[in-house]
């Protein structure tokens, strides 16, 4: 697993997310899970407005599987 360096500067209702030095543009709301007291990094999860995102480099994109179930059940077929 790649760990990467990332600031979360929340300013009231706005802020900015920056992942290993680029500003995400277009985030719609952030998580972070653990980290602080556990084992292991924390987990950053952001939430993308797709038609305000700018995204310039290499991902892993993944389907919350609620979502994915309810894809396949109308007929989607996932990415081998």
């Amino acid at each position: 697993m790649d760990f990467h360096k990332a600031l979360v500067h929340l300013t009231g209702p706005t802020g900015t997310v920056a992942v290993d030095g680029t500003r995400l543009k277009g985030v719609r709301n952030v998580t972070i899970r653990g980290g602080l007291d556990q084992d292991g990094p924390a987990t950053l999860t952001v939430d993308l407005a797709l038609d305000m995102a700018l995204v310039d480099g290499q991902v892993v994109a993944q389907v919350p599987e609620d979502t994915a179930a309810a894809l396949v059940a109308l007929g989607w077929t996932p990415p081998a």
